[in-house]
């Protein structure tokens, strides 16, 4: 008898963490204003500025949740990404991936650090877990999957379904996710962090990394 992949759990059932089945998880918390709002932080590109805080705008969400059609909360929805940490451990020192996240960082994003801020009520806010796709990237370059959760490497396809499978609503996450990513979304691309909510962090990064 076949025995059933690590995996087939976090493609069956929505917001399971890889902290309840042996993984090491990262222990950064929810960021909470007193009034009880969210922090999370967010990476431009300098130029992007003056169009961010141009009267009525902010940040734009651009880029659709892949495959979030399979639930009727995440469908038509596109989305920013955040962390809960300038700087997130599980970026540049992951247990399982080492800096796997910065140097994925360094191609796709910018260097510049953003503090959103928003109201508790504020709308859209998700958290997922993007060890699932970090485990085939990491597949890819090296040719090991160090969670062994069996995912087919040769599309990605399934590992995507997991990270779907991961959202959860920002207020419910209580933690035991390896690779918390947040997810600002909004139905249609458009403004979703007004630029009221958002400011140039004190503290950045990358100037000295």
């Amino acid at each position: 008898m076949a025995s059933v992949r690590k995996g087939e759990v976090f493609l069956r059932k929505r917001g399971e963490p890889l902290g309840d089945h042996g993984y090491v998880p990262d222990a950064t918390p929810l960021e909470r204003t007193e009034s009880g709002g969210y922090v999370f932080y967010h990476y431009t590109r300098p130029e992007h500025l003056e169009q961010i805080f141009a009267p009525d705008s902010g940040l734009r969400a651009r880029l659709p949740i892949v495959d979030g059609e399979i639930f009727p909360d995440l469908t038509g929805r596109y989305l920013i990404e955040g962390f809960l940490d300038p700087l997130p451990r599980w970026i540049v020192d992951s247990p399982y991936f080492g800096d796997l996240g910065l140097t994925m960082m360094r191609q796709a994003v910018g260097d510049l650090l953003l503090r959103i801020e928003v109201p508790a009520d504020f709308p859209g806010l998700y958290m997922a877990d993007l060890a699932h796709a970090f485990e085939v990237r990491y597949f890819q370059l090296h040719g090991s999957a160090p969670l062994d959760l069996g995912y087919n490497t040769e599309t990605g396809h399934e590992a995507m379904l997991a990270v779907v499978h991961s959202y959860i609503p920002l207020a419910d996450y209580r933690g035991g996710y390896v690779a918390p990513n947040v997810k600002a979304t909004r139905i249609d691309p458009g403004i979703v962090i007004p630029n009221e909510f958002v400011s140039i962090c004190q503290q950045q990064p990358f100037s000295d990394l």
